[in-house]
């Protein structure tokens, strides 16, 4: 054997050592602690089937790895948080309140076994057939950063429906649903946050939630805020989060540093701080926009990431790590484990 074979020998075996302990080291952080301490209470539950549309405040949700679904219920079908989204007719890209505030308004339950409500305060009730995508057209839609995400039309009934509603018009406008029958790939739109982000993969995703399957806001964070707007009051509806935590010992911003956490049979892991939009300073209650850009305009004095996005941040972005059964009071955990990287893109305030 000559010395170049050797060499190469060498040089492979060497490669697949690192690669073996790249693997492991992957592998090792994926490990569920054992270990845990309470934090706090969940005080609140919110799911919101339409992306920009109204809450649904829940007493106890299924946490599944694309976020929260309704608890079984024998006669009707189990919402999904994010499972539907307005798209434009002409060019198959999202639309949501950031553009058209009136979307926060748009209330959607369960009417039957076959049907959804869709009500607003200044039009008639329309009823949306759940689509199977068997019987009714399957499409792709853009979401942020151009991110292609499959939907079943919901028909032309609900379409003209959310046309009158949000742009004054009879067409321009599609009702699209998510059945969870696909998982979303953010490995190339995503890439950037992805490799900063190192607890974040294409198993965080929801349905068409911005990113992750669940967002967490701490209710201290957010009384700590309005304590420094001081002229105003923000509420915690204001984040848009899915689960709320709070407790008399929790201090502001202990999320910024939790890795993981479990909530009843749930165990979540902190993937990402949430980096804020616009979309906060628009009252969920009555579509207003807040004149003086509060709470963004206080959040970037004290609270800019560090990441990629340089934006302000609130909450934190959690992927499911263990599915089940959440309910209002349940006692919140974190882990005593070493805290891992995934929220190091804030400044500490």
């Amino acid at each position: 054997m000559g010395l170049g074979t050797k060499i190469t020998l060498v040089s492979l075996a060497s490669l697949i050592a690192a690669l073996g302990a790249y693997v492991y080291q992957k592998k090792k952080k994926e490990i569920i602690p054992w270990t845990w301490e309470e934090v706090g209470k969940l005080t609140k539950l919110n799911l919101f089937p339409l992306k920009s549309g109204h809450r649904i405040e829940l007493h106890k949700a299924e946490c599944t790895k694309y976020g929260l679904r309704q608890t079984k219920d024998e006669d009707a079908v189990q919402l999904r948080d994010r499972c539907l989204v307005v798209y434009s007719e002409k060019d198959n890209e999202f639309r949501t309140a950031r553009t058209y505030p009136k979307m926060v308004l748009i209330d959607v339950s369960v009417h039957d076994d076959k049907y959804l409500a869709v009500d607003v305060p200044t039009m008639r009730t329309l009823y949306v057939q759940i689509p199977i995508k068997d019987e009714n057209k399957e499409s792709f839609i853009r979401l942020h950063k151009g991110e292609e995400m499959y939907a079943i039309d919901c028909g032309d009934e609900a379409a003209s429906w959310f046309s009158r509603y949000i742009l004054g018009k009879d067409v321009g406008l599609r009702l699209g649903f998510h059945d969870a029958s696909r998982s979303r790939n953010i490995s190339k739109t995503h890439k950037t946050i992805l490799d900063y982000y190192t607890n974040l993969t294409n198993s965080s995703t929801g349905l068409y939630s911005d990113l992750t399957a669940v967002l967490l806001v701490n209710h201290a964070s957010v009384r700590d805020l309005n304590a420094r707007i001081g002229t105003s009051s923000v509420s915690v509806d204001n984040f848009r989060p899915n689960v709320v935590v709070d407790g008399p010992k929790l201090e502001a911003y202990a999320e910024d540093d939790w890795d993981w956490i479990k909530i009843g049979d749930v165990v979540l892991r902190n993937v990402k701080e949430c980096t804020r939009c616009i979309m906060t300073t628009i009252d969920p209650e009555n579509e207003n926009r807040s004149s003086d850009r509060e709470p963004l305009k206080t959040l970037e004095t004290y609270r800019l990431s560090n990441g990629p996005s340089r934006l302000p941040t609130m909450g934190i972005n959690c992927e499911v790590k263990v599915e089940g059964i959440i309910k209002l009071g349940d006692p919140v955990f974190i882990s005593k484990s070493v805290l891992s990287s995934a929220t190091n893109g804030t400044i500490k305030h």
